[in-house]
């Protein structure tokens, strides 16, 4: 008997909560509501790309020696032309002394060859001379000749040995590390020569991405009729975000497609140069990059933050006549700012949830209070 008091009282207190939940209808859930905006826009596709240099060089010693000094700090910003590194220039001093004084020599030569060519020219005519030495001058004037070339050309590579010890920026942009130190040796002058440092310019800079097959025609034919809003043969513009924004805050002009699409993974690469004054964008960072895919035309637009998430779809909460809602899957475009575009599943006139979404259910009451969609946010606080 004391076993079964337990359970009546359980039961008792089940009956009980039972005549309770019954006895009213729970609460209409307050909901703000709000109508689709209608704008302006073009229908755009975003791709992932990444940011590449315009150039970028490989500095490379050109002469060997001993690295006798460093005038840049790593990370420093080059100009064009200005020193760099410098290898010991006393060897290859001397090796222009050496050559200045052999292009003496062989012009002095040169100048007695041509004078006992002109005595030999005119005693052959007297006939005081043999042919024999007229024609030994003449191969002494040509010798000479060839060994003053030949002075001159030694000459100029001495020159250039000796301009290749100053290692000068030979384009303007941002120096990288030192891979070699004052004291060592470098190698110069060969396929095996010491990389010294690299210089990679950041304005302008390139974003490159992968267009799908079904996209590349499209994108032709925008091109070439002037479908970006611009007339005929204006090049595309894109608009480009980084990780850490949402907002595509950085804007391109495509300069370049291949010629070809990949047959692996049958994607085109376009590439765009991007505008870069502030070299805010470092060439390796990822990027998305927003594409036009169609013309400008008047679209509906909802808070993303309206949107629900079914798996890979996406769904908003609609109004119904009887102040529930109804679950709706909707076809959506890319982010314009904080609204999402609306191609399909939802009409103009229809009103959407803009809170709650997270407590919303089918059949629920609810108590509809009606907001401008861009208002949203400040009146849920």
């Amino acid at each position: 008997m004391k076993h079964l008091i337990p359970f009546a009282i359980l039961a008792l207190c089940h009956c009980k909560s039972d005549k309770q939940a019954g006895g009213g209808a729970a609460p209409a859930m307050p909901v703000m509501v709000a109508h689709p905006v209608l704008r302006t826009v073009a229908l755009t596709e975003v791709y992932t790309g990444r940011f590449t240099p315009v150039e970028e060089v490989d500095l490379q010693a050109r002469v060997s020696g001993y690295l006798e000094s460093v005038h840049f700090t790593e990370g420093q910003k080059i100009e064009k032309g200005d020193l760099m590194f410098r290898i010991d220039p006393r060897v290859f001093d001397a090796a222009l002394s050496r050559a200045e004084a052999g292009q003496k020599q062989a012009l002095a030569r040169l100048g007695l060859a041509e004078s006992n060519f002109a005595t030999a020219e005119k005693l052959v005519k007297q006939s005081a001379v043999s042919r024999e030495e007229y024609n030994t001058r003449e191969s002494e004037l040509a010798q000479a000749n060839a060994d003053l070339l030949a002075a001159e050309a030694n000459l100029r590579s001495a020159r250039l040995d000796r301009e290749f010890a100053d290692v000068h920026a030979p384009i303007s942009g941002i120096a990288g590390r030192f891979n070699v130190t004052v004291g060592n040796f470098v190698s110069g002058g060969s396929a095996a020569a010491t990389m010294l440092t690299s210089i990679v310019p950041h304005n302008p800079i390139y974003c490159n991405f992968e267009v799908d097959e079904r996209r590349v025609l499209q994108f032709t034919r925008m091109f070439f009729e002037g479908g970006t809003g611009g007339r005929e043969g204006e090049p595309l513009k894109v608009e480009i975000a980084v990780s850490d924004r949402q907002e595509f805050e950085f804007q391109g002009i495509v300069d370049f497609a291949e010629n070809q699409l990949d047959r692996q993974t049958a994607t085109l690469r376009i590439r765009a140069k991007v505008g870069n004054e502030n070299e805010f964008l470092t060439p390796g960072l990822f990027a998305r990059v927003r594409v036009p895919i169609g013309k400008p035309a008047e679209r509906l637009l909802v808070k993303d933050s309206a949107l629900g998430f079914d798996q890979d779809k996406r769904f908003a909460w609609v109004l119904k006549k009887d102040n529930s809602v109804e679950k709706r899957y909707v076809e959506t475009g890319t982010l314009e700012g904080e609204l999402r575009i609306i191609t399909g599943g939802v009409g103009e006139d229809e009103l959407i949830a803009v809170s709650g979404i997270q407590l919303l259910r089918p059949g629920m009451p609810f108590a509809p209070t009606t907001v401008p969609m861009l208002a949203a946010d400040a009146a849920n606080q």
